[in-house]
């Protein structure tokens, strides 16, 4: 294992193991446990990525467009757990580049309403993707329930690891992964 993934085990505290889910968190475990793991250490690679980049401006953008509209709130937090994107009527929109990782927007989604039916709002999520044109709408039913509680409990499990999960091989998905240098670093020989 490298050094960055032995000294950032003991970055995470032990409150910070009891502390709610981020949406992050659950969206990441959905692409790759170990950029999970990572990132629950405070290790935010992401910073200077180009894809993440491309990301914050089409939400710029989308938040500008919904600002126009008379009944959409942008930014709304919940609590210190998470941030919508967009409230407009009944309908909590995520908005994304593109749907290459749209099992991991839609549990991210999943995840939102969750938050808000906890809160006593009860709303139906939409996936939008604004490049393509393309929206989905998106309801917590028992089985989106079920997903969320496996992949909430999975994560959980993840944060107490005390080491990364393996990854056998690089994904397709690592090309483009900020987190690429970390987990492909040469391996310590003992």
């Amino acid at each position: 294992m490298c050094e960055t993934c032995k000294t950032s085990t003991e970055m995470l505290t032990e409150g910070e193991r009891d502390f709610d889910i981020r949406p992050y968190e659950l969206n990441a475990w959905a692409v790759c446990p170990r950029k999970c793991w990572l990132l629950q250490r405070h290790l935010m690679m992401e910073a200077h990525s180009p894809y993440v980049e491309l990301g914050r401006m089409l939400h710029q953008e989308s938040q500008e467009r919904a600002q126009r509209e008379p009944d959409a709130l942008t930014d709304i937090p919940i609590e210190d757990i998470a941030r919508l994107d967009k409230l407009a009527g009944e309908l909590v929109y995520e908005v994304k580049h593109s749907p290459r990782m749209h099992a991991a927007h839609r549990l991210q989604l999943l995840y939102y309403l969750h938050l808000l039916r906890e809160r006593g709002l009860s709303v139906k999520g939409v996936l939008h993707y604004p490049k393509q044109r393309r929206r989905e709408i998106v309801e917590l039913d028992a089985a989106g329930e079920a997903e969320l509680q496996r992949a909430l409990a999975a994560v959980q499990r993840l944060r107490e690891q005390p080491l990364p999960p393996t990854v056998e091989r690089p994904m397709t998905i690592c090309r483009r992964c900020a987190y690429q240098e970390l987990c492909w670093c040469e391996e310590e020989t003992p």
